[in-house]
């Protein structure tokens, strides 16, 4: 699991105590997991614990916070959903997956995709959630404006410098930000500034979709 000896092997429950989570090891584990959706972690207070490198990757100019439930800069209709979502998990649920519509960091309404569910501490007085989160779609309205072909992606594409060019490649690689950022000399808040006005050029809303790009433009001979 994220943290080796804290989840007893074929149970809901954690053999630590609240107190005793390692909190930097689970949000350092979420990020290695490279995940394309976005998670967090949350306490039966519905406290954030730790979150993934996607989730700030989805909404960019969001700051998240330890201790603090979700951000009000996330927004308000996804705010409802995913709390409502972690009331029922906080209630008992074990398991819940359900769909809402929501804007991204970009206004563009999209549908989301949500996961979550429950693991009870030893003691039985407490647990916590992990929810996992992910656009699935644009609706029509917004999906007809955008979206562009192939020859338009590689005209974007052809459009960067250097420096945004390594960090698609390094996307496509796998890399973290960490080592993107020592790669190209930048700081990690430089390189998710560059990644996301990336994303926005090519209108796309998750990083792995700069993967699909590059294979498809290797796989067409424009590379």
């Amino acid at each position: 699991m994220l943290a080796t000896g804290i989840l007893e092997s074929g149970s809901n429950r954690f053999d630590a105590s609240p107190p005793e989570l390692p909190a930097e090891s689970f949000r350092a584990s979420l990020t290695e997991l490279r995940l394309e959706s976005g998670v967090f972690l949350m306490d039966d207070e519905r406290r954030l614990i730790a979150w993934n490198q996607t989730l700030e990757d989805l909404f960019v100019e969001v700051e998240f916070t330890a201790t603090e439930s979700l951000p009000s800069g996330l927004p308000s209709e996804m705010v409802q959903m995913l709390m409502g979502g972690g009331e029922l998990i906080a209630l008992g649920a074990l398991e819940l997956d359900y769909s809402f519509q929501s804007k991204d960091d970009r206004g563009r309404m999209c549908v989301w995709d949500v996961s979550s569910i429950r693991r009870e501490f030893a003691s039985g007085d407490s647990a916590i959630s992990a929810t996992l989160v992910r656009p699935v779609a644009l609706l029509k309205a917004d999906a007809t404006e955008q979206g562009l072909s192939l020859s338009e992606s590689l005209l974007v594409y052809q459009q960067f410098d250097s420096v945004d060019r390594q960090i698609c490649e390094a996307i496509a690689m796998g890399d973290t930000t960490g080592e993107i950022a020592t790669m190209v000399g930048l700081t990690r808040r430089s390189v998710e500034v560059r990644r996301a006005k990336i994303l926005e050029r090519l209108q796309f809303t998750r990083p792995v979709e700069i993967v699909r790009l590059l294979v498809r433009l290797e796989e067409n001979g424009l590379l």
